[in-house]
């Protein structure tokens, strides 16, 4: 791309048609490197957009990327990446099992991708683009308090803002949201905000050089909104999850957030017990993991909603549990554990909620 006046100042391509099961995009742009400078200078900032309109409706994942050389413990970094994998869930319906996003179609479901020249010099580099296509994980609905949708997003040698469109659907909602980033020293988040309204931090902790935060928000409408994740500064990779609920309690939404930490050379797992939970909530935890040891094992009555596997070592996972099988949130893995923070909370349910629980199916995901 050379953007050179106002009126070329958006790389943009046309809609087209996609798979209605398509599970994830990554986009990928060459980033400067010693051997090739002219690329793209440090004076220059990108916006970056994937867009899946459905119907119409625009779903989004966004990130923004300053130029120049960026380096991740000493070594540089080739590419700038932003991937998405779209909502998944069950769009309001209250039986049955989730679908992809592109499955809620009537008429039209179509991806576009839009590269904006936000600030500096004309860029000259390659972009490419890779989908994965899948169906959604086969896992029946429970009512009390039951999980609706999730969609979450990664981000490589961004500029520490990066944004996702959420779907929920249903009555009594709220959402629970989750970032980690990656850097030398780590990078606190700033904000997690859900259709412009400020979520409310329920944890962030940055241990040695990575943070893992969380947050949640009752009282968010249905339909298609925008999530957006702030950092301190510029990480090397930064990672969000957003899920949503439905039969959430809107006054008391949450009970205690626990949190754990490891460093190396800790035990290869990671473990919270969350307290006083009810056999009508649904537990959420996310983890972020640095291992060489490759994918975690999930842990028992633990249902994975977001998987994304980022450069090095690191894991970005979250998931949900049933309050029957009693708050334990864990992770297993080889290898070596080079680091890892855990977090959970139990989402609380309406008043006057209630109702069966389901058999748990544990779902690998994903990632890229």
């Amino acid at each position: 791309m050379r953007p050179g006046t106002v009126a070329q100042r958006t790389f943009a391509t046309t809609k087209v048609p996609v798979d209605l099961q398509l599970a994830t995009v990554t986009l990928t742009i060459r980033r400067p490197t010693t051997a090739l400078l002219a690329l793209w200078d440090s004076a220059t900032t990108l916006g970056i957009t994937l867009t899946l309109t459905v119907d119409g409706v625009a779903h989004r994942a966004t990130g923004r990327a300053t130029g120049g050389i960026r380096l991740s413990f000493g070594s540089e970094v080739p590419f700038y990446v932003l991937a998405w994998a779209p909502t998944y869930g069950f769009f309001g319906a209250r039986s049955g099992f989730p679908k992809r996003l592109g499955e809620t179609r009537n008429v039209s479901y179509e991806a576009s991708i839009a590269i904006e020249h936000l600030a500096g010099n004309p860029v000259d580099t390659d972009v490419s683009v890779e989908v994965t296509v899948a169906p959604a994980p086969p896992i029946p609905f429970r009512s009390t308090v039951a999980f609706d949708a999730a969609t979450d997003a990664q981000e490589i040698s961004g500029d520490g803002v990066l944004s996702l469109t959420h779907t929920a659907t249903g009555s009594d909602l709220a959402a629970f949201a989750a970032t980690g980033n990656h850097v030398s020293g780590g990078r606190t988040s700033t904000s997690f905000t859900y259709a412009g309204t400020g979520m409310v931090e329920m944890w962030d902790v940055t241990s040695g050089n990575f943070n893992n935060a969380g947050y949640r928000l009752a009282g968010i409408a249905s339909g298609a909104q925008t999530a957006t994740s702030t950092l301190s500064g510029a990480p090397a990779q930064h990672a969000i999850g957003v899920l949503s609920m439905t039969g959430v309690d809107q006054t008391t939404p949450v009970g205690t957030s626990v949190t754990d930490t490891q460093v190396q050379p800790g035990p290869l797992e990671a473990t919270v017990t969350v307290g006083s939970v009810g056999v009508d909530d649904l537990v959420v935890e996310c983890a972020f993991i640095d291992t060489t040891g490759g994918d975690p094992t999930i842990g028992a009555d633990q249902t994975q909603r977001w998987t994304e596997n980022m450069v090095t070592e690191l894991k970005f996972r979250g998931s949900t549990q049933p309050g029957t099988a009693g708050g334990v949130m864990s992770w297993t893995w080889g290898g070596n554990n080079l680091g890892s923070i855990l977090g959970g909370v139990a989402f609380k349910p309406a008043a006057g909620a209630g109702g069966a629980t389901h058999p748990s199916w544990n779902w690998g995901g994903g990632g890229w």
